[in-house]
């Protein structure tokens, strides 16, 4: 699903820390069955390296195709979507995900369709959900084949039951903005609540088509640094879809009121720390062996300097960043032979027994899908810098495309082991710190 053309394969860690992401992995927490006995599911679970004291564990597998994205729903249930339309809500007690609906989306499941890269991603639950029902979706809605046609969508839809909802309210949508997508790749379509400001947060890829990227660098509008166009940006919402007035480029003639921060490539992923209302993307690369994969943290009105700068502001044809303004990754690496980030949450305890240890308090879990592993990043929280990353799990049969914290202190990853297609491997699954404590 995910090479080249949508989250780009990108590579060996080698991150502002100087830490390398081919470190050792941590210790194996495998049980001693042989091999031949063991079922696709017990094979994956006992593949899996954590450090002491963890435990990985599948909730799903099995029969969710393209599972893109998952998000804690105030009724308690675990939320995930697929690629080509589904949502489900997975139920602890009966230990099921049931189907809660299935929208008509555009999408393909063949590698190179303009098509491939469209579908259903991004999902939020409003603040009042519980009382309204309202939750928001950003998916790429069915349209004939007809390029001019075709557009991403944040909608935002109502939930039957808000307190177990079992279905969408048919003719509930209500589309809060549509976004022109000429061509199928670089989609983004991360979306996120920020109840520090009570704003919803969009992410948009730049439509670019990764072996066009050359002519991409030549066009005088360069879409990801023009900020009368929304490709290559990521967008801030009131949650009616109105443009909140202290958006940084509401009074910048020319420009689109909506847009956050601008010069990004295909920030696919997406996280807000709740604590501190501190909004964070995964930031997918391009695909030259010294090209970059990026975690950044974003500023309002920031330039991330996509396609002129990458890494660690470089030109990238050579060079510094022609751009004065470009802000630095918070995190990156480099591609090597392959690689494709995922941001992941600021571990904050819930306050259960079952928390992780200390010393992750107040750091970032983030991921590489191809690489199939998740580093920690250790982070500094009077400056929000980071001050060192290190290997923390590995060995997945998919690659983890999103993490969530849980409200009992687990986190919570959506597995995509197909590309473009549904896989024998696509799961959700959690990671749950049971004894030993952590030193760092």
């Amino acid at each position: 699903m995910i090479k080249v053309w949508w989250l780009g394969w990108m590579g060996m860690a080698l991150l502002a820390a100087s830490l390398r992401a081919d470190d050792p992995a941590p210790v194996v927490t495998a049980g001693d069955a042989p091999a031949a006995q063991l079922t696709s599911r017990e094979k994956a679970t006992q593949a899996v390296k954590l450090p002491p004291g963890f435990t990985y564990e599948i909730l799903v597998m099995g029969d969710i195709p393209e599972p893109v994205y998952l998000q804690f729903c105030p009724d308690g249930r675990l939320w995930f979507t697929g690629r080509r339309g589904h949502i489900w809500a997975y139920d602890f007690a009966s230990r099921r995900a049931d189907l809660i609906a299935q929208l008509n989306v555009c999408w393909q499941p063949i590698p190179g369709r303009e098509s491939n890269e469209r579908g259903l991603h991004g999902i939020e639950f409003d603040p009042g959900f519980l009382t309204n029902g309202f939750l928001y979706v950003h998916y790429a809605p069915f349209v004939p084949t007809n390029g001019v046609a075709w557009t991403n969508r944040v909608s935002r839809f109502t939930a039957d039951l808000p307190r177990h909802a079992t279905a969408l309210r048919p003719g509930s949508e209500r589309v809060l903005l549509e976004i022109p997508s000429i061509r199928g790749f670089h989609q983004g379509g991360a979306l996120a609540y920020n109840p520090r400001d009570r704003k919803l947060y969009v992410t948009v890829g730049d439509n670019n088509v990764s072996t066009d990227t050359k002519d991409f660098f030549n066009d005088p509008k360069i879409p990801p640094q023009a900020l009368d166009d929304l490709r290559g940006k990521t967008l801030r919402l009131n949650l009616d879809g109105s443009v909140p007035s202290d958006n940084p480029f509401v009074n910048r003639p020319g420009a689109n009121p909506v847009i956050y921060t601008y010069g990004h490539r295909n920030p696919y992923s997406l996280h807000v720390d709740a604590l501190m209302g501190n909004v964070y993307v995964g930031e997918v690369g391009y695909d030259r062996t010294n090209d970059c994969e990026e975690i950044n943290w974003l500023r309002p009105g920031g330039n991330y300097g996509w396609p002129l700068c990458i890494g660690p502001n470089l030109g990238v044809h050579g060079g510094d960043c022609p751009l004065p303004d470009a802000v630095k990754p918070w995190i990156f690496w480099t591609r090597n032979t392959g690689a494709n980030a995922t941001v992941g949450p600021i571990y904050r305890p819930a306050g259960r027994g079952s928390d992780f240890p200390g010393p992750y308090h107040g750091g970032m879990f983030y991921a590489d899908w191809v690489r199939k592993w998740i580093r920690f990043a250790t982070v500094n929280p009077s400056d929000n810098t980071v001050v060192k990353t290190e290997p923390w799990a590995a060995g997945f049969n998919a690659g983890v495309l999103a993490m969530q914290l849980g409200p009992d202190g687990a986190l919570y990853l959506a597995e995509y082991g197909g590309w473009f297609t549904g896989a024998p491997s696509d799961k959700i699954s959690r990671i749950t710190h049971t004894g030993a404590a952590a030193s760092k």
